[in-house]
C-alpha cells in the first residue's frame, strides 16, 4: 500500500492569484485616493477665488467713489490682472489694479458697467482662468450709486 503524503500550505498558483487580487484592490484605492486629493485642490481654490472676489465686490461697494469708477470706465481699464488677484493686494485701494490690458493665457478678472440715469452703476466681476478659451469661473453682480 502507499502511503498517502498530505500536502499542507499553499501552491505557487494560489499565491500569484492572491497578489493579483490584492493589487488590484489596491489600485482601486489608491485612485479613488488620488481623486479625492484632486477634489480637495480644486474646492481649496475654488474657495480662494470665491473669498477674492467677496473681498473685492465689497472693496467696491464700499471704498470706491461712484467718480471713481466713471473714471475707470472713461479710461476703459476694466481687467485685473493674475499677478494682482490676490487676496493681500485686493484688500488694499483697488483703483490702482485695474488695467486697460488682460493677459492671455492668465488668469484675469473683468469688470463690466451698464450705466442707469439715476446715477446707480450695475456691475458684473467676472473671474477667467487662463485656459485659451476663457472658461468662465466665478461671476458677481451688485450695484453702486451715487449717494450725496
Amino acid at each position: 500500500m502507499s502511503k498517502l503524503t498530505s500536502k499542507k500550505g499553499f501552491t505557487l498558483i494560489e499565491v500569484l492569484c492572491s497578489l493579483g487580487v490584492f493589487s488590484i484592490i489596491f489600485t482601486c484605492m489608491m485612485s479613488y485616493e488620488l481623486a479625492s486629493i484632486n477634489m480637495k485642490k480644486d474646492v481649496k481654490i475654488l474657495n480662494n477665488n470665491v473669498l477674492i472676489m467677496e473681498t473685492l465686490k465689497n472693496n467696491i461697494i464700499y471704498s470706491m467713489t461712484y467718480e471713481e469708477l466713471s473714471k475707470l470706465q472713461n479710461d476703459n481699464k476694466l481687467f485685473i490682472n493674475s499677478e494682482n488677484i490676490t487676496f493681500d493686494r485686493i484688500r488694499t485701494p483697488v483703483v490702482d489694479l485695474f488695467s486697460n490690458t488682460m493677459t492671455i493665457n492668465k488668469s484675469y478678472i473683468k469688470l463690466s458697467f451698464i450705466k442707469s440715469e439715476l446715477k446707480v452703476y450695475s456691475l458684473n466681476l467676472s473671474l477667467y482662468t487662463g485656459i485659451p478659451n476663457s472658461a468662465l469661473v466665478l461671476q458677481c453682480n451688485f450695484y453702486k450709486g451715487c449717494h450725496e
